[in-house]
């Protein structure tokens, strides 16, 4: 890769005639050098590469004569290189600066490249689309669910000629597979019919066609690092693993894939038959969209047309038209990650939003490192003054001082670029952890990201460098020499006007860190209605029809055994632990109505099921009523629901609808359960949601157990509970979660946005705090005549302070005025994503004003004191 690099770069810059000859050298000492160290040698090439880029091998770039003396790029080398090395500290902040834009720019943009790089690697990404459902109340879209019926898919593909495929997936929680008499549990797993592998074109490792792989039942494909896991070195093909969990059967090994991308959108370790779960297939039918299903349109199909010629779905599931408010949708597999916006999606995906703020910071930054360069360089303007019309005086042309400014621009950003490289390659894994994904590795042997790297040093040292260069050669010769050159009004406005930019946009970013921490802090900290701590949950064992009773009474002594204990304080059954994504949870979207007090309403309906402790368990508080009681046969046709759900009904007094009949399904033979308690409402996900509708059910064993312990001892609580359930559960391995790590893992991308937005924002008011301190330090050692004057005159240091600070304090307040509403248009969209958020903080846009001029006032002080404590004598004998 990087003799790659390098021979580019040689090809690029090096005289015609001189290239073969030297290319061929340069091979010699290359292959030389690889017998001794073939990584080394590689960096021995570069080097040689660089070293030989001296303008009498540099090829013409221009027809223009004036460009292609060699002598004239060499004379703009040297005089680039002696005003970089005489300027020390200017040319170190200048570098600095735009090395760390520079490098915060591009591993964001990496970031961003990789967010919007998922499922791209699919061949005929175009045309694969995810079959959704959307519930369509009065004309109006409601909920979108990203599941759909398991025979849609190819019911449309029979239907509709524009679609030429399609497959229907199933996603399970975990599942626990067992290789001789070793037990996994594996978390990400999913059944797809033999058309999954055609459709989505995973690297084959070994299994030959993968259009059969999965035809049959019983048949199983492993990611190569599970089929390491469970058999080494062997073949796997196959072989036999018996999954447990419900199944207890042995499945074959059929094929093994590559490992899943990072970058996609629906990932799997262990990939099953779909045709294995025929029994669910057939039960649910059109009766529960709980599948995600895909489909492939034809090369030439318009989806637009398509959309416009889609059947409603009660023409296709064979249904009354007034039996369903769902409609088909069609959703392109390339935008699921960054646009989606549905419920139950198989994992927390991406935010556009997110993308773009990131995008807007890191642009922000590199615009602060390219001010600070046209800051000090028009503000030196003066210095080179003379030197231009010495220039002139002895026959410059306009466009030769344009060139040796533009020059000098460019050596300063090439310079910048390889600091870039190495600040990158030093910080990027913090990067990754910082961010939670890992965007990029080695940054030497990242092509893309070096090729970026020079190429926005080439724009930049255009962008940066323009500006000065055309000022700089504008000087009159006449003037100049005879020392009547002075600051422009229109370049001094220009400096202030940049140094507002740099003031707005560290305001900006610092009160977003601030918001966002503080949003971030009242999800963690806010009462969710539920009490997580020392609250651990897992998943029980499950059981098939052959096993059913035996199991159910081992789940029973387990739950017995574990309230037996001093450091267990209760234990409960539930199908949905708290904590979870919406996709942890059933739902309905059929009517449901308080028979004879309310309406019939549709829309979505979320649903679980719990056994007579698991409330209590989790300290979920009864505003009325009662919980259920395991010794009342009535209560299995009992339910049990939260506020939220009578309010959507429209009722006010809640206690009123105790023992009333609650129906789900229009009909008088539908569902229907006696209201016997009203929980609070509570928090079950993320604050970014409302508060669901929910219904709860009484099932004594459901397939999630909450164990809550005695904060006193329950380290012993937790010992009994590994030792319990391995005596009574021994082919199982045991694996568990305390609740509140449960939605810390929720609030994660929030966090690692805020912390992300915090580290940007610090290396921003670097940058331009790193600007300012050369500005100011320029701008002191200018007028130490007029602090010398003042002194003598009787001015207090305090008092020369005043003088500097008042110019910096008035661009700060016109910042403040531009940034201020900037900051609570963006802030307060951001925070309206939220159902749950706090108040427009102002009291943090102050807290960063405050840093800001704190920053500014510091920079600026150390500066003009270094000025102001020298004695008179000396500043005046100076100028």
């Amino acid at each position: 890769m990087i003799k790659k690099i390098a021979d580019r770069l040689f090809r690029w810059y090096c005289h015609p005639d001189y290239y073969p000859d030297i290319q061929g050298d340069l091979e010699e000492l290359y292959h030389d050098k690889k017998e001794e160290s073939p990584r080394s040698a590689q960096y021995f090439y570069l080097i040689e590469v660089l070293r030989l880029c001296r303008p009498a091998l540099i090829r013409p770039l221009f027809k223009n004569s004036l460009f292609n003396s060699t002598g004239m790029f060499k004379n703009y080398f040297k005089i680039s290189f002696r005003n970089l090395v005489k300027q020390k500290v200017f040319s170190a902040i200048n570098i600095v600066g735009l090395a760390i834009g520079l490098s915060a720019f591009l591993l964001i943009n990496q970031y961003v490249a990789f967010e919007k790089s998922y499922d791209k690697f699919f061949s005929d990404l175009d045309r694969l689309y995810r079959l959704t459902t959307d519930q369509v109340l009065d004309g109006v879209i409601g909920t979108r669910d990203a599941m759909s019926f398991a025979p849609s898919g190819q019911a449309l593909v029979e239907r509709m000629p524009e679609f030429v495929n399609s497959t229907v997936t199933y996603q399970f929680v975990e599942l626990i597979i067992r290789k001789n008499d070793r037990s996994l549990t594996e978390k990400r797993v999913i059944a797809a019919d033999s058309n999954y592998l055609e459709m989505f074109d995973y690297k084959v490792i070994a299994g030959g066609d993968p259009s059969e792989m999965l035809k049959g039942p019983k048949s199983i494909v492993l990611t190569e690092s599970r089929a390491k896991a469970y058999f080494g070195d062997e073949n796997p093909i196959g072989q036999t693993l018996k999954i447990l969990s419900g199944f207890d059967e042995g499945f074959k090994v059929t094929g093994v894939i590559e490992d899943m991308h990072e970058n996609t959108h629906y990932k799997f370790d262990v990939l099953l038959s779909i045709y294995s779960l025929q029994d669910r297939l057939e039960r649910d039918g059109w009766g529960g969209f709980n599948y995600y299903t895909y489909l492939k349109l034809a090369p030439n199909a318009d989806i637009d047309q398509v959309l416009t010629k889609m059947p409603k779905m009660y023409e296709v599931a064979g249904w009354e038209e007034s039996d369903t408010n769902l409609e088909f949708n069609l959703q392109p597999v390339e935008d699921i990650h960054l646009y989606s916006d549905y419920t139950y999606e198989p994992e927390v995906h991406g935010s556009v939003e997110t993308v773009v703020f990131l995008n807007v910071i890191s642009i922000l930054i590199i615009i602060i490192a390219w001010v600070n360069y046209i800051n000090l360089s028009t503000a030196k303007a003066i210095d080179r003054a003379r030197e231009v019309g010495v220039r002139k005086a002895i026959g410059a042309y306009k466009t030769q001082l344009i060139v040796q400014f533009l020059f000098e621009s460019f050596l300063l950003n090439i310079l910048a670029a390889f600091l870039a490289i190495g600040m990158a390659e030093i910080v990027y894994p913090g990067f990754n952890q910082l961010v939670g994904k890992d965007v990029i590795d080695n940054v030497w042997m990242n092509e893309t990201f070096l090729i970026k790297v020079f190429s926005f040093a080439f724009v930049g040292s255009i962008v940066s460098g323009l500006y000065p260069a055309f000022v700089l050669s504008n000087f009159q010769a006449v003037t100049v020499l005879k020392g009547k050159f002075r600051n422009s009004v229109k370049g001094t406005l220009l400096r202030k006007a940049l140094v507002i930019v740099q003031f707005t946009v560290s305001l900006m970013l610092l009160a977003g860190t601030f918001i966002i921490n503080q949003q971030v802090n009242y999800m963690q900290s806010a009462d969710k209605g539920i009490d997580m701590d020392y609250v651990v949950g897992l998943s029980r064992p499950r059981y098939t029809d052959n096993n059913r009773e035996e199991m159910i009474e081992k789940y029973r002594q387990f739950k017995e055994s574990l309230l037996n204990h001093h450091a267990i304080e209760n234990v409960g059954f539930t199908n949905s632990l708290p904590g979870g994504e919406l996709s942890d949870i059933g739902s309905t979207t059929g009517e449901v109505q308080v028979v004879g007090k309310t309406n019939i309403l549709e829309g979505t309906t979320y649903m679980q099921w719990c056994d007579e402790r698991y409330l209590d368990a989790v300290g979920i508080r009864l505003v009325a009523g009662r919980t259920f009681d395991a010794d009342m046969a009535t209560d299995t046709s009992a339910i049990i629901v939260n506020q939220a759900f009578l309010k959507r009904l429209g009722v006010k007094d809640f206690e009123s609808m105790l023992n009333e009949k609650i129906q789900f399904g229009e009909s008088e033979d539908g569902h229907s359960y006696r209201l016997i308690g009203i929980m609070q409402d509570y928090n079950r996900t993320s604050l970014k949601n409302k508060v669901e509708p929910t219904s709860t059910f009484f099932n004594e064993y459901s397939n999630r157990v909450v164990v809550k312990f005695s904060p006193s001892n329950y380290q012993d609580g937790l010992k009994h509970l590994e030792s319990t359930y391995q005596s009574f559960f021994p082919n199982t391995p045991l694996s568990y979660s305390f609740l509140d790590e449960r939605f810390k893992i929720l609030f994660q991308e929030d966090q690692q946005f805020g912390k992300v937005i915090a580290t940007f924002s610090v290396l921003a008011i670097v940058v331009a705090s790193l600007g300012l301190f050369g500005l100011s330090a320029f701008m002191a050692i200018n007028r130490a005549k007029e602090v010398g004057i003042r002194k003598v005159l009787g001015a207090t240091i305090p008092q020369i302070l005043a003088i500097f600070y008042k110019e910096f304090v008035v661009l700060i307040g016109f910042s403040a005025m531009i940034g201020i509403p900037l900051v609570y248009y963006t802030m307060n969209n951001w925070l309206d994503n939220y159902a749950y958020r706090v108040d427009f903080p102002w009291m943090f846009v102050g807290v960063a004003i405050l840093l800001v001029i704190a920053s500014a006032l510091f920079t600026v002080g150390y500066q003009t004191i270094r000025v102001a404590v020298k004695n008179p004598s000396e500043t005046l004998r100076y100028e």
